[in-house]
């Protein structure tokens, strides 16, 4: 993955630091892009150490279903960033596709399974995004949520992007979220498959 210089100086102390994942993604191999995020994980801690006291940071991971797919150690470097990012001061974001993703690290029963299913419970805030009829029970089984909850995410999210069930604590809110038209446009990933660009 790393066989020659990188073609650009990237400024490590920027603001915002990202990584694309999509050469790697593109290649079909999913233990790389595994191994590209423990490698970023890895990293991210080692920034976060040497940061000033007061530095304040927020980590968006994303498709964290690659990272707890890999091995028993990726989760639990996951599982420990999630547990100290108060310590660290870091605000911790995990993406998933579906509730039910954490639960498919390791065998059934197996250490890396309880962790990643513990992963669910971590969380302080949870952020529903709109999801299929099909996995309506398994949210409500997983998350202790009511048929009523269950409909917010099944039928109302559905019906508009941005709409979303938070549960916050014990609490749960219906939310939309509202982009300004630079927002939409900065955030706009559907260029690869919309037919009028």
């Amino acid at each position: 993955m790393f066989d020659t210089e990188s073609t650009f100086q990237p400024d490590w102390r920027a603001p915002i630091q990202t990584l694309s994942l999509r050469s790697l993604h593109a290649t079909g191999n999913k233990v790389a892009v595994g191994i590209a995020l423990m490698c970023l994980n890895s990293w991210g801690q080692g920034i976060r150490e040497a940061a000033s006291a007061g530095d304040r940071r927020i980590v968006l991971r994303d498709e964290a279903w690659l990272q707890t797919r890999l091995s028993l150690e990726a989760v639990e470097s996951l599982d420990a960033n999630l547990r100290l990012s108060r310590t660290d001061g870091d605000i911790q974001i995990v993406t998933y596709h579906k509730p039910s993703d954490p639960l498919s690290a390791g065998d059934q029963g197996s250490q890396a399974a309880q962790i990643a299913k513990d992963l669910l419970s971590l969380s302080d805030v949870r952020i529903l995004l709109g999801q299929d009829d099909s996995v309506a029970d398994e949210l409500g089984r997983l998350l202790g949520l009511s048929a009523q909850h269950q409909n917010v995410i099944t039928n109302w999210a559905m019906q508009e992007k941005g709409r979303a069930l938070w549960m916050v604590g014990d609490q749960r809110y219906k939310v939309q979220t509202l982009l300004t038209p630079l927002e939409r446009e900065l955030t706009y990933t559907n260029d690869a498959i919309d037919p009028t660009l």
